[in-house]
């Protein structure tokens, strides 16, 4: 199976010492579950819906054929929720637009999933995360696409909070806290069933 994951510098694990993040977690333990796989990460820093949107329909293609053997899992949106200079990077309105033209667009070529964005330490950034992860959510499930909510599940998690403020900015965890976003993902029924024959 070929396993696409789409994001953000999230995605990509920044902030993690041994370079892993969930990522490489999830897809480290998929042979100890006799799970074959061929991954590929396509995280980028600092991206928002809007970039990952504009992006996938030159990278997703030749990294999903076999149709049949592909899936993808997407996972963003802390940066579209970020405020610079007084504006949000990405309008509410906006990301969920983007997030429809994604999944649409992936849907075509795939089975597809979506990990909603995990917390930040900023107090109002969080709340902005919680309130696009529930219209991220809704969106998914009006699309029929499985969503994990990760934002209020790992603000509930001490080790993922203090991970956090091991690596200082207040958005990327360091080791611990990319095993517990793995460990949840790994344990999610939706993730799991893609290997049930």
């Amino acid at each position: 199976m070929r396993v696409v994951f789409v994001g953000d510098s999230l995605t990509v694990g920044v902030g993690d010492p041994t370079y892993l993040g969930w990522v490489g977690r999830l897809c480290a333990a998929a042979p100890l579950a006799g799970l074959e796989l061929t991954t590929y990460n396509l995280g980028v820093r600092s991206e928002t819906s809007r970039h990952i949107k504009a992006r996938l329909a030159r990278e997703l293609p030749p990294r999903l054929l076999p149709r049949e053997e592909a899936r993808a899992v997407l996972s963003f949106g802390v940066n579209d929720a970020k405020v610079e200079n007084g504006r949000r990077k990405v309008e509410l309105s906006e990301s969920v637009d983007n997030l429809f033209a994604v999944v649409t667009q992936v849907s075509k070529l795939c089975p597809l999933l979506m990990v909603g964005p995990p917390p930040v330490l900023d107090d109002t950034h969080r709340t902005r995360v919680e309130e696009l992860s529930d219209v991220f959510a809704r969106t998914c499930d009006d699309m029929g696409v499985p969503y994990l909510e990760m934002c209020r599940a790992l603000s509930r998690e001490a080790t993922y909070l203090d991970s956090l403020v091991a690596v200082g900015d207040g958005y990327h965890p360091e080791a611990s806290g990319y095993a517990a976003m793995a460990a949840r993902i790994g344990a999610w029924e939706a993730w799991l069933a893609w290997f049930r024959c």
